[in-house]
Formats: C-alpha cells, sequence, structure tokens
C-alpha cells in the first residue's frame, strides 16, 4: 500500500470484463482530475473504468475506482494534495 499524489498525470481507460485496461481511453489528465471525472459517471459504468497513473507503474482497478472515490469523499478539506487513499498494488 502506497500513497500518491493527486496532481500525478494519469488516463481514464475502458476495463475489460477481467479489469484489465483496453485500448480505448476515456479521460486523461491529473489523477484528480480522472477521479472526478469517473465520479459523475453512473455506478453501471464506473464499474468498466480504470485509472493508470501515466509516469509511476500503478493502476486502479474499477474496484479500487470506487475505494478511491469513496475514500477522497469522505476527507475533510484540507487533504494533503502530497498524499491520496492507500490502494492495493498487488494488481501491478
Amino acid at each position: 500500500m502506497t500513497t500518491y499524489a493527486l496532481s500525478e498525470p494519469a488516463t481514464i481507460f475502458v476495463a475489460d470484463p477481467s479489469g484489465d485496461a483496453t485500448a480505448e481511453v476515456v479521460g486523461h489528465g491529473t489523477l484528480e482530475e480522472c477521479v472526478n471525472t469517473i465520479a459523475n459517471f453512473s455506478a453501471d459504468r464506473r464499474r468498466f473504468v480504470m485509472i493508470q497513473l501515466d509516469d509511476i507503474d500503478l493502476k486502479y482497478g474499477p474496484r479500487e475506482v470506487q475505494e478511491l472515490l469513496g475514500f477522497l469523499r469522505e476527507e475533510t478539506p484540507g487533504l494533503s494534495n502530497t498524499k491520496i487513499a492507500e490502494v492495493n498494488r498487488s494488481d501491478l
């Protein structure tokens, strides 16, 4: 488990049923922007997207994206921009 900056560049991909990225890009921006984009998706659509950090070998599959959304919703103002939720790296 590790923490990463919300300002890291990231890409949102459509995920296949196993949770792996397809070649279809849904969006791009900072990790924070990608999370905000996914937060606006329907619950059904969120089940089929994943986030890959561009410069770090780390991905958030559909389950981890949901955990990340939940964590960021629960955080109070003042969340450090240098840290985010600890998320499972076992998918790497």
